[in-house]
């Protein structure tokens, strides 16, 4: 038979890019990496130590630490589960940059029956009016304007998006959608429309209002009042409280039950060249709860896997639909079966 015939084509292809494949290493965005502030360079410990404390919380929705005791009084040291740690800077800050095993953390998951979290993180929006009675009031955004209790609930957003591994947003309201709902807010539904502008899993709406010189008022998911005095560290704390019991409440209903596993077959098209092959694979092998992942077909421009995954279809199809390097062509319950396109 010719070497150069269609058929060994295929298959040199196929031993081209199996061989092909790199090791590689988790960035930012994904979840088995923290980076965590150095507050001194002689308490490297420290810092391991609370990445490690981050990256159970991120994994397991719960901000309780018994999940943290309970792997530690299994008998495992925090550092077993660091695969390598560099110091960075950013913005002018140190940082320490912890990446984890995934698979060694999700086997423990899985001995201590502790569910998991999948790479499907939900986006809350925060649509919140101040008027401090200073000037015309405003929907706070990420834009820095210098206020002090702006400052702090930005950063509270902030630090609990990246710790917990969830998207917490302000919206982007150009000068329309500012007019719209400041002037017409007794006209139109501001929920309603946000929800036209934004996707979101969950809208959280507040306002606050400064009464007379010596009161603030919040109201919407957060009613309360406070003294113009100690106005900002009451609120932030109330702030931080309720953004923490929020957090817990929606990622409970996004686990997965690793007590079971599920096979499924996974076919991806739009393959056109050993790059795509290895992009497409890492994002598959990335997701929570994959274990073990074969390549069952490969033809011109696409690749079908075999899949073993901890959970159940759902919770992989709901993974991967929210996943920017695929589009979902087709996927069937009964079969196991997910049919992919590559984004190129």
């Amino acid at each position: 038979m010719d070497f150069y015939s269609t058929k060994n084509i295929k298959y040199f292809l196929l031993l081209l890019i199996m061989f092909s494949i790199p090791s590689f290493g988790k960035n930012f965005k994904e979840l088995f990496v923290i980076y965590e502030p150095i507050e001194d360079s002689t308490l490297i410990d420290k810092s391991i130590n609370q990445a490690f404390n981050t990256m159970i919380y991120r994994l397991s929705g719960d901000s309780s630490p018994s999940n943290i005791w309970r792997i530690i009084n299994a008998g495992n040291a925090r550092k077993d589960f660091i695969t390598s740690y560099s110091v960075k800077n950013i913005d002018k800050k140190s940082y320490l940059q912890v990446n984890f095993d995934k698979n060694l953390l999700i086997e423990k998951f899985k001995e201590l029956e502790i569910p998991i979290v999948g790479n499907s993180r939900p986006v809350i929006l925060f649509l919140i009016k101040i008027d401090s009675g200073n000037s015309a009031p405003y929907f706070l955004t990420m834009e820095k304007d210098g206020s002090a209790i702006n400052e702090l609930i930005r950063d509270s957003i902030k630090k609990y998006s990246e710790s917990r591994g969830i998207f917490l947003e302000l919206p982007e309201l150009d000068l329309s959608d500012k007019i719209n709902l400041l002037n017409y807010e007794k006209l139109i539904d501001s929920k309603d429309y946000i929800s036209s502008k934004y996707k979101f899993d969950t809208l959280i709406t507040l306002d606050l209002i400064k009464i007379g010189l010596d009161n603030w008022s919040a109201t919407g998911d957060i009613e309360s009042k406070y003294s113009a005095e100690e106005f900002n560290k009451n609120f932030i704390n109330d702030f931080n409280e309720f953004i923490e019991n929020i957090i817990n409440k929606i990622l409970k209903k996004n686990l997965i039950d690793i007590s079971r596993e599920t096979s499924i077959k996974i076919k991806i098209n739009n393959i056109k060249n050993v790059e795509n092959y290895k992009n497409s694979r890492i994002a598959i092998e990335s997701l929570v709860g994959v274990k073990n992942l074969k390549i069952e077909k490969f033809e011109i421009d696409n690749i079908t896997y075999s899949v073993n995954i901890f959970g159940d279809f759902n919770s992989v199809q709901k993974q991967v639909s929210v996943n920017s390097f695929f589009e979902i062509i087709e996927s069937s319950f009964n079969e196991e079966y997910l049919h992919l396109a590559y984004k190129q």
